[in-house]
C-alpha cells in the first residue's frame, strides 16, 4: 500500500513539476520583455470596428461599459457598438439606447451567449453591415482607452484573431477579488504575455476578443456550448488559424466579490472547459503531431492544464501524503513537494508584484486556505459534468467602482 501511495504521489509530481517549470519559462520571457511592445503602434488607424455586447439583464453594469466605449481614444466614426439584449426583463434595452448604442432585442431561439452572438452576426449579414473587425465584449467589461488602437495595430501586423489582456475592474473590493487580481496577472501578465513573445497560442477568454472580418466571414459563429470561447478557440486552431494574445489591448471585467456570488459562474467555466478538453484535446495533440506543429500541442497543454489554485491544492495533497510516508523511504517526495509549493508561492508573489498595489494584493493570502478547497471542488464538479447544461448569468449585487 505504501508503494502504491508513493507511486501515485510521484505520478502527480512529475507532470506538475514540468508544468510549473513551463510556466516559469514563460514568466521569465514576459518579464524580460515587459518594457517592450510586440509591434509599433499605428498613429492614424482606419480599421472600422463592430462591437457586439451580449447582455441578459445587465442594467447594473451596462452604462459604465458603454460609457468607456465612448471615451476610447479612437475615431468615433470607426466604432459601432451593438448591444444584444437577450430576453431582458430589466432596463437593459432602455439603458443601451440612452447611451447612444444600437440595441438588438432577441426574444426567441436558443438561450445563451453563443446563440446570441450567432444571431446578431446574422442580422449584420442580412443588412450588409460594413466593418473591418469584430470585437466581442461582455456587458460587465470596461475597456482601456487604447484598446481599439492596440487591436488595429495588431490587425495591420497580420494577427486576424486576438485575445486582449483581461484584468478585473474591482481588484481591492474584497479578499476574494484580491486573489483573483493576482491570478489574473499570473495568467495574463506572465503566462499569456510569455506566449506572445515566444509565438505560442493564446486561448479566447469570452470577452476582449477581436476577429478580422475575414475570420468572421469564413467561420461565422458556431460555438454554442457553455464554454463557447474554448470551443471556438479549438475550431480556429484546428483550421490553421493563430490566436494572438495582445497585451496592449486591455479590458477590465467586474469580478464577483465572494465565493457565493462566484460559484455558479466558475462552475459554468469549469464545466465548459472540461467539456471542450474532453472532446478536443486529443484532436489538438494528434493534429499537432501529424503536422509537426508544437503550436497545436501547446494549445492542448493549455486546455488540459489545471489552473493555478488546483496546482497548489494538488501540491499540498502530495506534501501531506509524502509527509505520512517520510519513514517509508519516500523522504525525497516530501522535499520535492515542498520545493514545488514554494515555487508556486513565488509565482503568486510575482503576480502580485505586477498589480498596481502589491501590498494590497498580498492581503489576499488570507483567503487562500478557503479559496483553494473551494476552487478544487469547483474543478471536480466541472470535470464530472456539472455546469454544462445551460448558460446562466452571474448576479450583479454590487455596483461597479468608479
Amino acid at each position: 500500500m505504501t508503494t502504491i501511495a508513493g507511486i501515485v504521489i510521484l505520478l502527480i509530481l512529475i507532470p506538475l513539476t514540468l508544468l510549473v517549470l513551463y510556466q516559469w519559462v514563460l514568466a521569465g520571457v514576459a518579464i524580460a520583455n515587459r518594457s517592450r511592445s510586440p509591434f509599433r503602434t499605428i498613429e492614424n488607424p482606419t480599421t472600422k470596428f463592430l462591437v457586439l455586447m451580449p447582455a441578459h439583464n445587465e442594467e447594473v453594469c451596462l452604462s459604465s461599459a458603454l460609457g468607456k466605449l465612448r471615451e476610447a481614444r479612437y475615431p468615433k466614426e470607426l466604432v459601432h457598438a451593438v448591444v444584444i439584449a437577450d430576453r431582458c426583463t430589466d432596463q437593459t434595452v432602455m439603458i443601451a439606447r440612452s447611451e447612444q448604442a444600437e440595441c438588438l432585442e432577441r426574444t426567441e431561439g436558443r438561450a445563451g451567449k453563443g446563440p446570441a452572438i450567432a444571431w446578431a452576426l446574422e442580422q449584420m449579414r442580412l443588412r450588409r453591415e460594413v466593418y473591418d473587425a469584430l470585437v466581442i465584449l461582455d456587458a460587465d467589461t470596461v475597456i482601456a482607452p487604447e484598446m481599439f488602437k492596440a487591436f488595429a495595430t495588431a490587425l495591420a501586423a497580420g494577427y486576424k484573431v486576438q485575445q486582449g489582456f483581461c484584468y478585473i475592474s474591482n481588484p481591492w473590493q474584497s479578499l476574494f477579488t484580491r486573489v483573483i487580481a493576482v491570478t489574473s496577472m499570473m495568467r495574463n501578465g506572465l503566462f499569456y504575455t510569455g506566449k506572445t513573445w515566444t509565438g505560442l497560442p493564446a486561448m479566447l477568454a469570452g470577452t476582449g476578443m477581436c476577429f478580422s472580418r475575414e475570420i468572421i466571414d469564413r467561420y461565422g459563429w458556431n460555438s454554442f456550448s457553455v464554454g463557447e470561447d474554448w470551443e471556438f478557440s479549438v475550431e480556429l486552431l484546428l483550421n490553421g488559424e493563430r490566436i494572438f494574445f495582445n497585451p496592449q489591448a486591455r479590458v477590465y471585467q467586474l469580478e464577483s466579490v465572494g465565493l457565493r456570488q462566484a460559484s455558479r459562474q466558475r462552475l459554468r467555466w469549469a464545466g465548459g472547459r472540461h467539456e471542450v478538453a474532453g472532446a478536443s484535446a486529443w484532436s489538438l495533440v494528434r493534429q499537432g503531431v501529424r503536422r509537426g506543429s508544437c503550436y497545436l500541442v501547446d494549445a492542448a497543454v493549455t486546455l488540459l492544464a489545471p489552473n493555478y489554485s488546483s496546482q497548489a491544492s494538488l501540491v499540498v495533497m502530495t506534501l501531506i501524503g509524502s509527509w505520512v510516508l517520510l519513514d517509508q523511504s519516500w523522504g525525497l517526495l516530501f522535499l520535492w513537494s515542498a520545493a514545488l509549493l514554494l515555487s508556486l508561492g513565488a509565482y503568486f508573489v510575482t503576480g502580485a508584484l505586477l498589480t498596481d498595489s502589491p501590498v494590497r494584493a498580498l492581503y489576499g493570502v488570507l483567503m487562500v486556505p478557503v479559496f483553494l478547497p473551494w476552487r478544487l471542488a469547483i474543478e471536480v464538479l466541472g470535470l464530472i459534468g456539472y455546469g454544462r447544461s445551460h448558460w446562466f448569468r452571474t448576479d450583479r449585487v454590487t455596483p461597479r467602482p468608479q
